[in-house]
């Protein structure tokens, strides 16, 4: 039975076009077009297969039977490769608003690679990933996501990173190098001769991450972290910040879909309110109300209105909104949690790092050290002429803790 790499193969030399000269033609690269004849890559996507019958002059049933033995590679490639290797996550269906955050993303990924940052609970892999299903068809060679786990107490280490995309790579050599560099090497290798998106979510650190960005070529990165990683360079970065009040109030109404009138209006926008504009928070919110029919946005207010109990309401199933803040505070060393738990006590909106040094008991160069991390992991904002401040949601983490751990003995 013919494959789809002696069809191409015998398609090109009847057309008498060398490899390059098809490369030339098609806009595929040399190297991708290699791996499709001698059987590396079999099921190609179908922007590829349109660009080569294109390219042959192809029509009628020999456009269509190439078609048909890519999509039957698909198929058996998509059969036998494990959900771990780097599929893209589907998108939300009730994705709403950041209209300008996700044409920042199709603007500036077409210029290089680009990072996205923030604190927990702002979506930012939902937005990573809705972007790159947009940019799906601008990379014909594949989109490969890779949840680094960066917060977590085994984060991936570059060299398994690199293992891991090297393996899902439409064509690349299914036993990786075993040195480290030379992983980086070949990864580099094939992103140059290919076009290619890759996702690679919830970063830790710069080691972590430096290692896994493109350097020059058609193939593009996109990464999202808690962290700001100062120290990479070259790339477009986006500080996401919580919805607007609109916004919020379009996410939770997608959520709550046909509920009926009475989940509108003034409810409604102050339960958006009470979310403080956290994604996670809101979809937490509206999925407490679609699994209670019998409750109301009014029923829920009532019950996020009391500050010391409003984190603990925010919770549907698994989904919390203190266990998500509650990863960056594992980051923390001990005078940083310390100092995070302590200035949940300052009254007034903000302050600066005299206050943070009296409540922290420690010395103004510490203080802004500590500020500096609490910062870098999203648990404070920064404001204008050195003043910090709380998302109202993480104030109300930080008392938490402050109580908590403060009942559990003295505090160091």
């Amino acid at each position: 039975m013919t494959s789809f790499a002696e069809l191409l193969r015998g398609h090109r030399h009847a057309a008498r076009l060398t490899l390059e000269q098809l490369a030339a033609v098609s806009g595929v690269s040399a190297r991708t077009l290699s791996d499709m004849e001698r059987g590396r890559s079999t099921g190609p996507q179908h922007r590829t297969v349109a660009a080569l019958a294109d390219a042959l002059a192809l029509d009628g049933h020999a456009r269509t039977r190439l078609g048909e033995l890519a999509r039957e590679g698909r198929l058996r490639d998509h059969g036998t490769r494990s959900n771990a290797l780097c599929e893209l996550p589907r998108s939300v269906g009730d994705f709403t608003g950041r209209t300008a955050e996700l044409a920042w993303t199709s603007r500036v990924v077409q210029a290089g690679a680009s990072l996205i940052t923030g604190p927990a609970g702002l979506g930012k892999t939902t937005l990573a990933v809705r972007a790159a299903h947009v940019l799906r068809p601008g990379f014909p060679d594949g989109v490969y996501f890779l949840d680094l786990h960066g917060m977590s107490a085994r984060p991936v280490g570059a060299g398994d990173a690199l293992a891991r995309l090297l393996r899902a790579f439409r064509g690349a050599d299914r036993s990786p190098p075993r040195d480290v560099a030379a992983r980086a090497s070949r990864y580099r290798s094939l992103l140059r001769e290919r076009r290619v998106l890759v996702v690679l979510d919830n970063a830790g650190s710069e080691e972590q991450l430096r290692p896994l960005l493109t350097d020059g070529g058609p193939s593009r990165v996109l990464a999202t972290s808690r962290r700001l990683l100062a120290g990479l360079d070259g790339l477009h970065r986006l500080r996401l910040g919580p919805l607007p009040p609109a916004e919020a109030v379009l996410l939770l109404t997608g959520i709550l879909g046909g509920r009926g009138p009475s989940e509108s209006g003034p409810a409604i926008a102050e339960l958006a309110r009470l979310c403080g504009g956290l994604p996670l928070a809101l979809r937490i919110a509206g999925n407490r109300l679609v699994s209670r029919p019998g409750w109301t946005a009014a029923d829920l207010v009532a019950r996020l209105s009391g500050e010391e109990r409003r984190l603990d309401q925010l919770r549907a199933g698994d989904l919390r909104i203190a266990n998500a803040f509650g990863v960056s505070y594992e980051q923390l060393g001990e005078a940083g949690r310390r100092v995070f738990r302590r200035l949940s006590s300052v009254p007034g909106k903000d302050f600066d790092a005299s206050v943070a040094a009296v409540v922290g008991d420690t010395s103004m160069e510490e203080a802004w050290r500590v500020l500096d991390e609490l910062v870098d992991l999203g648990l404070l904002q920064e404001g204008p002429s050195g003043r910090y401040h709380f998302h109202d949601l993480v104030r109300l983490f930080a008392r938490d803790r402050l109580r908590d751990e403060s009942a559990a003995g003295p505090e160091p």
